[in-house]
């Protein structure tokens, strides 16, 4: 009988664990998304709203209460809700067509489910770039009893915030405009490199085919705290405040640093780790962190967070009085940007700096790169053993991280979502699995409805996360207990590499998508048509494109029209499909119609070493074509354009010329063609 009963009371421990409390308090709550116009840094435009604000109200509850959440959706759009980072029931995670149906224009959903855990967590919009415009909010689901000694709670929610519609940025990321990083001082050349003394690198760099790089994407009008760009928490003297940090930010990392003293975490995702003390914290997208902070006898304490491409930064003032402000983070130093990021994670010894450029730091100064440190995961223990059993099979994976930044596609082994969505998974199995980033952007990796455990040295006290950074060039292993059923979304959290295939779903053995999602599953594995095009009209020439982008697959007209010619106007259009192999090839077939003559061309495009873009065809007539092209940012805003083709009939053709930058859509253009001579004009962008 004594045998029985210990067999017996691990089930009992685990059905008292996660079966439903019967005393369980019921917890009611509501949210409507409505657009309504909202002015931020003295900008007004559309924004949506969650009851009212951007961020939505703080859901505060406790482990073992019964939720239930009715979402109104009063836009003309469909909307949906995920609860970031809670375990629940997979039709409750709110992902539209994959776990839930998306929210229909003037309807109500209801959301229920019991609370197994305790931790600050987030919700947010999973319809199209809905979380951008400003559909999130934080969680607070705090133990039955205290697991920290503090007074108080402080709820912090970061986020970034663009005036410019979100499906606007995107498109402009896909067309490969490099404008944002001019908006954002962050534009790289020739010259800026000269200054940096890092010529070497950057021509390092093109000779194995990297373009210029940056650590953001986009370029922000503020950076917000609680839906300001400043905010203010008044206290007593000596009050400690339980910080609850959640980066609900789009696309922007943050290092965050207090005033007169470290960091002390003691949260990471909801979890608790044991104490740590950090001078500075970078915060990938999604992540969530719970610091201490002790108010002072006088004055207030600066908490700022600053964007990690050194654009901005968003602060709040813990206490009253004269204010003390934290340290400021030292821009990245973009044209060593592979290094310094290599060094960072543990890759060998950081290069020497130019000289004058940090030679002469003033006592006590952290050096460059203490002052952007890595994610702090190695550091970071859970207080109790994480390991799964022994027994329990194991499963080796890896995920290589991929992207085209010009084309601006990423993906997992190379291919999107639309191309490869699903990963199997059997029940009881532990999968450990090799995130590998290929890229040179930080990529924020969220599993939904589990937490994995880091493996970054602690054992079997690896902290349990559900959202991981994966750094430039680094590698992160994540290991967890398939544990779940039905189908679970796994993604890179920054929006706009989400949305451009960074995707994947992990499907339990014998599980289908439930006939109600199937139309919205459509939509989730979509691959859209991105339109661009770009034309200069010169006072010799014409020339441009047209396109409609997909991930690999894209129609394109070019055209070139000369009226300086000894000939006359002469015109050359070229309708053209090509397909994309990846970054660096590409096959082409179509048509070159030209004033003396048309054919059908069927050809490859190459990046080339140092950034050169080569072109070879052959037409119908068996004649043959072979062109090189070329631009360098001689300045942030001045750069130089060239190409030169060889052509089997018409032998050698070239143009050399000058663009001074305008913005997105525009740029003043000087040119000279070897067929037409020389002129000056605009050159326009969609």
């Amino acid at each position: 009988m004594k045998n029985r009963l210990a067999r017996l009371l691990p089930c009992i421990a685990l059905f008292l664990a996660f079966a439903p409390d019967a005393g369980a308090a019921l917890r009611e709550a509501h949210l409507t998304i409505s657009e309504q116009p909202l002015t931020i840094a003295g900008r007004t435009t559309r924004a949506l709203t969650v009851n009212g604000g951007v961020p939505g109200p703080t859901l505060t509850w406790t482990v073992g209460d019964r939720i239930r959440i009715h979402v109104h959706n009063t836009l003309d759009v469909t909307t949906s809700v995920h609860w970031h980072g809670i375990l629940l029931p997979n039709r409750q995670d709110g992902v539209p067509g994959l776990t839930t149906p998306p929210i229909a224009p003037g309807a109500t959903h209801t959301f229920e489910f019991s609370l197994r855990h305790s931790g600050t967590y987030w919700y947010h919009s999973h319809t199209g770039l809905q979380e951008q415009r400003g559909v999130y909010g934080a969680i607070v689901i705090h133990p039955r009893t205290p697991d920290v000694q503090a007074d108080r709670d402080f709820v912090l929610v970061l986020s970034d915030w663009t005036s410019r519609s979100p499906h606007e940025v995107l498109r402009l990321l896909k067309r490969g405009s490099h404008a944002f990083a001019l908006e954002k001082g962050t534009a790289q050349s020739l010259w800026g490199a000269l200054r940096a003394g890092a010529f070497g690198h950057v021509l390092r760099n093109s000779l194995q085919r990297m373009p210029p790089m940056d650590v953001s994407d986009v370029a922000y009008d503020a950076f917000l705290s609680n839906g300001r760009p400043e905010a203010e928490v008044a206290g007593r003297p000596g009050e400690r405040l339980r910080v609850r940090i959640v980066n609900a930010a789009a696309s922007t990392y943050f290092y965050l640093a207090l005033a007169d003293g470290p960091l002390r975490v003691v949260a990471a995702d909801g979890p608790a780790v044991e104490p740590i003390e950090v001078p500075r914290l970078l915060m990938a997208v999604a992540e969530t962190y719970d610091v201490l902070v002790t108010l002072p006898e006088s004055g207030a304490l600066e908490l700022r967070a600053t964007a990690q491409d050194g654009s901005g930064s968003t602060s709040v003032w813990l206490g009253s009085g004269e204010r003390r402000a934290a340290a400021p983070v030292p821009p990245p130093d973009l044209y060593r940007l592979h290094a310094e990021e290599h060094h960072a994670h543990g890759g060998g010894s950081a290069p020497a700096p130019p000289h004058g450029a940090g030679a002469h730091r003033p006592h006590g100064t952290p050096s460059p790169a203490a002052a952007r440190p890595p994610a702090p995961y190695r550091r970071l223990r859970a207080p109790e053993p994480t390991a799964p059993a022994d027994s329990s099979p194991r499963r080796d994976l890896r995920l290589t991280l991929t992207g085209d930044m010009e084309r601006y596609t990423w993906s997992f082994d190379g291919r999107t979502l639309s191309e490869v969505d699903v990963i199997p998974v059997r029940r009881g199995e532990v999968l450990r699995i090799a995130l590998v980033n290929r890229t040179m952007m930080h990529h924020p990796i969220h599993l939904h409805g589990h937490f994995f455990r880091v493996l970054k040295g602690a054992g079997a006290h690896a902290p349990l996360k559900h959202t991981v950074d994966v750094a430039p060039m680094d590698t992160t292993v994540i290991e967890f207990l398939a544990d779940a059923d039905k189908e679970w979304f796994f993604h890179c959290h920054v929006l706009y590499h989400m949305k451009a295939g960074m995707a994947r779903i992990f499907r339990y053995e014998g599980s289908e998508p439930d006939a109600d999602l199937r139309d919205a599953r459509r939509r989730l594995l979509a691959d859209p048509v991105y339109p661009s095009a770009a034309a200069t009209a010169s006072s010799h020439f014409t020339e441009g494109a047209l396109a409609l982008n997909r991930t690999r697959h894209e129609l394109r007209t070019e055209w070139e029209i000369g009226w300086q010619s000894v000939d006359g106007v002469e015109h050359e259009v070229q309708p053209l499909y090509r397909y994309h192999f990846d970054r660096f090839y590409r096959a082409l077939a179509g048509g070159s119609l030209e004033s003396e003559r048309d054919a059908a061309v069927f050809g490859v495009e190459a990046l080339l070493p140092f950034l050169f873009e080569g072109r070879a065809w052959v037409d119908t007539d068996g004649e043959g074509r072979f062109a090189l092209a070329r631009e360098w940012a001689l300045t942030a805003r001045l750069h130089a354009v060239g190409d030169v083709e060889y052509d089997t009939r018409q032998k050698f053709e070239g143009r050399a010329g000058l663009r001074w930058e305008l913005g997105h859509y525009a740029a003043l253009a000087f040119d000279w063609h070897s067929e037409f001579g020389f002129g000056g004009g605009l050159e326009l962008r969609f």
